[in-house]
């Protein structure tokens, strides 16, 4: 953390409204630093949770319930998302089913159909929509507090 400049004990700074600058008043001062030594102190708690994150999920995979009881409970997850990489590609595969098995907005999104055809061993067409998918996974940990006595 940066030191601040000190007069008495207290930080310094200002107050600068358009073209008028003024010393900040010894609360406002002392909020500002509060508030920083929060927003560190938020930031070194995030970092530490994201590998104590990364742990719970290397030691136990996703689709975990861990439960410390009376305490709190983690859940581990993994999700996967399909997105459309080549709409034009999918469209000459797909030719006129193109509407009605891919949401068009600002973005192309695969209905649940065109993911099954992209999977499915029995359709011919699955190696050419695969070609146009991408499929990205990523895993999560939930954190909720345990109620007393360990219930679920």
């Amino acid at each position: 953390m940066k030191t601040m400049a000190k007069r008495a004990g207290e930080p310094r700074g200002q107050v600068r409204v358009g073209e008028e600058t003024r010393p900040l008043d010894p609360e406002t001062a002392a909020l500002l630093a509060e508030g920083w030594r929060q927003k560190e102190a938020i930031a070194a708690a995030e970092e530490r949770l994201r590998e104590i994150n990364a742990a719970l999920l290397a030691r136990h995979g996703a689709g975990a319930v861990l439960v410390l009881a009376g305490v709190c409970r983690a859940t581990t997850a993994a999700r996967q998302s399909v997105t459309v990489e080549d709409a034009e590609r999918l469209r000459a595969v797909l030719g006129d089913r193109f509407d009605d098995l891919v949401r068009s907005d600002t973005v192309h999104r695969p209905e649940a159909r065109l993911v099954e055809m992209a999977l499915s061993a029995d359709e011919p067409l699955a190696p050419a929509l695969r070609a146009a998918l991408a499929v990205r996974e990523s895993t999560t940990v939930t954190w909720r507090a345990e109620r007393q006595g360990g219930a679920s």
